[in-house]
C-alpha cells in the first residue's frame, strides 16, 4: 500500500499525536469500506427549515421568565404568531418544567405569555430555548403585528 503525503504521520502543522489519529482513522475507513471524511460531509444534505410560522428577530428586548420557584431575566431572540425564542437563560431555569411565564416590566406592549418549553440548547452565554405560546391572545398578535412592521420598515 502506497501513502499519500496526507497520510504521513510526520507532516508538520498538528501535533504527532493529531496526526497519528488522523491517519489511524483514514486507514481504518479504508479498510472498512466506509467514505472519508470529505466524502462524508459533501454527503450530508443542508438542514431542512421545519418551522411552520414566519419567526420575527427582536433586538434588545428583555423580559423576566419564571418557572414558579426560580425567576431571571431572559432576552427575546425571535417570535413568531404562536411561539417564541429565548436566549442567555441561566442554567437551572426550566429544568423538566411543563411551562414557564414571561412578561416583562418594560414593554407594556408585551403581554404576559404562558408558555410550553419545545427545544433547550445550552452555549457559552447560557440556555436557549424555544417554546410554543400557550396563550394566544390578541394582544400577542398585535404585538407580533408591531414588531413584524418595525422590521419591514
Amino acid at each position: 500500500m502506497t501513502s499519500t503525503p496526507d497520510d504521513d504521520i510526520s507532516a508538520q502543522g498538528a501535533p504527532p499525536i493529531s496526526r497519528l489519529m488522523r491517519a489511524m482513522q483514514r486507514r481504518w475507513r479504508q479498510s472498512t469500506g466506509l467514505p472519508a471524511d470529505e466524502d462524508l460531509a459533501a454527503s450530508v444534505p443542508p438542514p431542512v427549515e421545519n418551522r411552520c410560522h414566519p419567526r420575527i428577530p427582536i433586538k434588545a428586548t428583555l423580559v423576566r421568565v419564571t418557572d414558579g420557584c426560580l425567576c431571571a431575566t431572559a432576552e427575546i431572540d425571535n417570535i413568531s404568531p404562536v411561539g417564541i425564542c429565548l436566549r442567555n437563560l441561566p442554567e437551572p431555569l426550566y429544568r423538566d418544567a411543563e411551562s414557564l411565564t414571561v412578561f416583562s416590566s418594560d414593554n407594556p406592549g408585551l403581554p404576559v405569555l404562558h408558555i410550553k418549553p419545545r427545544w433547550e440548547r445550552t452555549d457559552w452565554k447560557g440556555k436557549i430555548i424555544g417554546a410554543t405560546i400557550v396563550n394566544v391572545s390578541e394582544s400577542w398578535q398585535l404585538f407580533f403585528i408591531h414588531a413584524a412592521g418595525r422590521i419591514g420598515a
